[in-house]
């Protein structure tokens, strides 16, 4: 086994530090946080150099990358950017991966393309207000009525639900509970879509949303693999786990980096007592301990990500990895903040919102009790 990263991909890394060192400065990234923006130009930027088909094969104009590639980008971008990261991600998880996973040849040819160009946008929507992480309770239902395909139900949480040109959506078809689902693409502009931004405390401009269906009217052809794809969508949504878990994991650690490197630069130079606090064994002691976590998280992660690179069942890694990486985040901006003190609590310090930012990674794409369950089921128990 060798996850040492290869000259190709040590250039992707550095290449991606360059263009984020240009283009996203702490203080644009501060603005966007601040305002709540969504950060289409950039996601347009990260497009045009090829990043936004990182893992899509040539043949559908991307790059043919594999999972370490794509955990390289989550987790450079995450580092200086979460919300570009985040709204990446969500793109290209529930486009690019949706689609070359489970579309049809027609909606690979079409959409891929697309995608990789940032010439469209994808959101995913499943939750709802009585269906979290018991996702397959869902109520959102579709019946076929003149050739179409009627939706009707609500959905909440859903990521960029209001700036996406298509939102894949879960809804009933069956009564089946795994076997009675169905993920329509559904085009936003379609009469009876609405989306309504929510207020949340972290990942600003992320644009999550609630969403509601009203009659809304989809073709057949628009079901996620086509009409064969009917009642497929449990088993559609179970290709993407392993891709998810990752992609999270590799923003974790962005996030948790992005801690630990400023608390580290703050203990040099903040004095107190006469000489810089990280001088104090209590202080190096900590920094000491959040560095070797970071370490083991970060070996864990990547091991997690060789293994889905190799194609080899890794159900366990990936779930040990996202549990593991994202609870070390959120312990790396607790600690940053203790560290700095009263002034990581103030608001134009970047430390709050690394904290307010990564506390929804121990929640979305399954909470760490459900991460531990699936660990526990590998376990045979």
């Amino acid at each position: 086994m060798d996850c040492s990263l290869t000259e190709e991909q040590i250039l992707l890394r550095n290449s991606l530090r360059e263009f984020l060192e240009g283009e996203c400065p702490r203080e644009l990234v501060r603005e966007y946080d601040e305002k709540g923006e969504y950060p289409h130009e950039l996601l347009k930027k990260l497009a045009n150099l090829g990043y936004m088909g990182i893992c899509v094969p040539e043949k559908y104009s991307g790059v043919g990358g594999n999972a370490i590639d794509s955990f390289i980008v989550y987790e450079e971008i995450s580092r200086v950017m979460s919300l570009l990261a985040w709204a990446m991600g969500n793109i290209t998880l529930y486009g690019n991966e949706f689609i070359l996973y489970n579309g049809n040849e027609a909606q690979r040819q079409y959409y891929l393309p697309k995608l990789v160009r940032g010439e469209t946008k994808f959101a995913f929507a499943l939750t709802e207000p009585d269906a979290g992480s018991d996702a397959a309770s869902i109520k959102t239902h579709a019946v076929f009525r003149d050739g179409d395909y009627i939706i009707n139900g609500n959905k909440m949480y859903i990521t960029g639900a209001g700036v996406s040109d298509i939102v894949i959506t879960a809804a009933r078809t069956a009564e089946s509970k795994y076997g009675g689902i169905t993920l329509f693409m559904v085009d936003s502009k379609s009469e009876g879509y609405s989306a309504t931004p929510l207020k949340k405390l972290g990942y600003h401009g992320s644009n999550t949303c609630e969403v509601v269906y009203s009659d809304v009217k989809v073709l057949p052809e628009n079901i996620l693999g086509g009409p064969e794809g009917l009642n497929q969508g449990w088993d559609q949504m179970m290709k993407l786990l392993n891709g998810e878990r990752l992609a999270l994991s590799a923003c974790a650690l962005g996030i948790g980096q992005a801690a630990l490197d400023d608390a580290l630069q703050y203990a040099k130079k903040r004095v107190q007592f006469d000489q810089p606090i990280g001088k104090f064994q209590v202080i190096q002691h900590r920094l000491v301990e959040m560095a070797t976590e970071m370490e083991a998280a970060r070996q864990l992660a990547y091991y997690a990500a060789w293994k889905e690179s190799m194609h080899m069942d890794c159900i366990k890694e990936t779930s040990m990895a996202k549990y593991f990486s994202t609870e070390t985040a959120k312990k790396m901006a607790i600690q940053g903040m203790q560290i700095l003190g009263g002034y990581g609590y103030m608001m134009e310090v970047d430390m709050q919102r690394y904290l307010r930012d990564v506390i929804v990674l121990t929640i979305g794409g399954g909470t760490t009790e459900i991460q531990k369950n699936i660990i526990a089921k590998t376990l045979g128990l």
